[in-house]
């Protein structure tokens, strides 16, 4: 299931990060995980594992219908 980058980005900005400090939190480069953000890139399963770890979540609560999500976000 890919990863919901609505979901991504409200966990983030809850948790007070910036993109560039998840990123290195997660091993991942800054550019790659802003394309996430923006539903431009999937990510990989290690790294939706690595993201849930840093943001101290689930690794479900960064996955979900990406159809679901609201729209013009």
């Amino acid at each position: 299931m890919p990863i919901n980058p609505y979901a991504l980005r409200a966990i983030r900005e809850r948790s007070g990060l910036s993109v560039s400090a998840l990123a290195e939190l997660a091993g991942a480069s800054q550019p790659h995980l802003s394309n996430i953000e923006r539903g431009r890139r999937q990510a990989s399963p290690d790294l939706i594992c690595r993201l849930a770890k840093a943001l101290k979540v689930p690794t479900v609560a960064l996955l979900a219908d990406v159809e679901a999500a609201p729209r013009g976000v």
